[in-house]
Formats: structure tokens, sequence, C-alpha cells
């Protein structure tokens, strides 16, 4: 998607400073497309608050203080957007305040919220609130996530534009039908868990067969990120092509895929994902085939 060119312009409150607003705001402010005086973050932890204030990033106690704020540095009344970033247990507190903002001047309201779909966010927001639902991962925090976004019922063809710019400063971003986002998060959300346990295996297995923990640490590291950088980079050769150019007949490569093969790890990964999605389901209180 283009960068719209009103992003340096617009004007974003993020409502919960967690680990994922700092790192939409780092990304943003990195690649130049927002400067942090285009932000304001509402967080009540007054540490949190400061850190957000000392990179420039204007940061309050309250909704209606950021609203505010909001109404200052928009280019024009009702042109800034809220990010709803706070745990979805508190959203019923912080939805009545931001509703009233809302009834007042209708914005865009973007919600990365796990759990909370676009129908029961636009319930309690009002008809007022045009919804934008994103879901990040945490490699977000260093520009290498994944976004998958959809548009609420509320919101018109083209809301979505400035929002999905400013998580692309984040990493890729993917459209996708919200009725699919409890597989999404399986596959994204819980997927960096996965390549975890796979180095954390990978190094026990090479500290048993006699090198050092610490190297073997390393050495894990570099395989895994060298070999995320090469799937990506060579993005027209499938994942199994690239298994095979690494699978000589006869080999060390091929000797351990046998085992992987005879220990069924394909159908476990299988049945794990299937399982995220399945828990992802019962969590956010929507049944199969919704």
């Amino acid at each position: 998607m283009a960068v719209p060119n009103t992003l340096a312009s617009s004007a974003w409150c993020i409502i919960g400073g967690g680990n994922m607003a700092n790192a939409i705001v780092r990304g943003a402010v990195a690649t130049g497309r927002i400067a942090p005086d285009r932000f304001v973050v509402v967080e009540p932890d007054e540490t949190k608050r400061a850190a957000f204030e000392s990179a420039g990033v204007k940061a309050v106690e309250s909704v209606p203080a950021a609203g505010e704020i909001l109404d200052v540095i928009e280019a024009s009344k009702g042109l800034g957007h809220f990010i709803l970033a706070v745990k979805p247990q508190v959203f019923p507190q912080v939805g009545v305040a931001l509703r009233t903002l809302i009834d007042a001047v209708p914005r865009r309201v973007a919600s990365i919220m796990a759990g909370l779909d676009s129908t029961r966010i636009e319930s309690t927001l009002g008809p007022s609130a045009r919804v934008i639902r994103l879901m990040p991962n945490t490699p977000a925090q260093i520009q290498r996530g994944t976004t998958a976004w959809t548009r609420g019922s509320s919101a018109r063809l083209g809301d979505e534009a400035e929002t999905v710019a400013l998580f692309g400063t984040l990493g890729e971003t993917v459209p996708l039908e919200e009725r699919l986002f409890d597989a999404y998060t399986a596959v994204a959300g819980s997927g960096p868990a996965y390549l975890f346990y796979l180095a954390e295996a990978m190094v026990l297995a090479a500290t048993r067969e006699g090198i050092d923990a610490a190297i073997s640490d390393r050495i894990v590291r570099s395989v895994l990120a060298g070999a995320s950088e090469l799937l990506r980079a060579q993005a027209e050769v499938s994942p199994a092509e690239l298994r095979s150019q690494v699978t000589s007949k006869g080999g060390t490569t091929e000797a351990a895929i046998r085992v992987l093969e005879d220990s069924q790890v394909k159908s476990a990964i299988d049945r794990a994902i299937a399982a995220a999605t399945s828990r992802g389901r019962t969590l956010s209180g929507n049944p199969p085939g919704n």
C-alpha cells in the first residue's frame, strides 16, 4: 500500500503505553514518517509517561486530557486517530471515556486489543467510531513485525489507509477477513514462540554434542537469523524448495530430516496451530465458522 502523503501531518492518540505503543512510536519516528510531537499517549503509570516525554512524545494520564491535545495537533478537526492498545479487560472503562470524545467529534479508531472483535468495539464506542482492527506481533518491536488488519462495519473504504501505513513502519501488513484473525494469531502471534522453541531445542542438542553452551547459543541465533533472512529474501522460492537445496542425498541434513519426518513434526505443528486457533476462538468468544 502506498504511504498517504498526509501521514506526516497525522495526529495519533495511543491509549495504553506498553511495549506495542513504544514499538509504534519508535517505528514511525525511526523511518521519518511521523515526528514524535504528532503522538500523544495515555498511560496511568508515571514512569512510563516520563519515558515517552523524554522521547519528545506527549503523555497524559487520562483519555479526556489526550482528547484536548489531539484537538490541537490534528491537521483539521476530526482527522486525528485513536489507537486502542490496552488490555481487553480495561477497555470497558476506557471505552466510556473515549465514546464521549467520539460522540462530540467522530474519528477513526484502530484497535490492537486481542480477543475483542470490531463488532464489540463498535457496540461500546457507538456509531461515530470508524473502527479498524489490527493484530501486530512482537517482532514489531524491532520493525520486523507482521500485522493483519481489517475494517469494521463502521469504517469507510479508505479509512484504513493511514493506519495501515503507520503499522507498515513496523514490518509487513496483511489484509485479512476478521473471521480468520484467530487462525492468524495462532500462526503469526504465537509463531515467534515456535521459532524460540526450536532455538531452545537446538541449543540443548548442540550442548549435548559437546559444544560450549554459550557458543551453542551464539551459533543457533546466527543460523536461525540467517535462515530467516534467506527465506525472506528469496520469496519466489518455496520453503520446501529451500529445504531441498540444503538436503543432499545421503548427507547429514537428510539424516536429520528423516528423524523429523519419522517423528511427525509437521503433523505436530499442524496440531499446535489448530490448538492455538481453537483457544483463540474460545478466548474471543468466536465459535468455529463465525
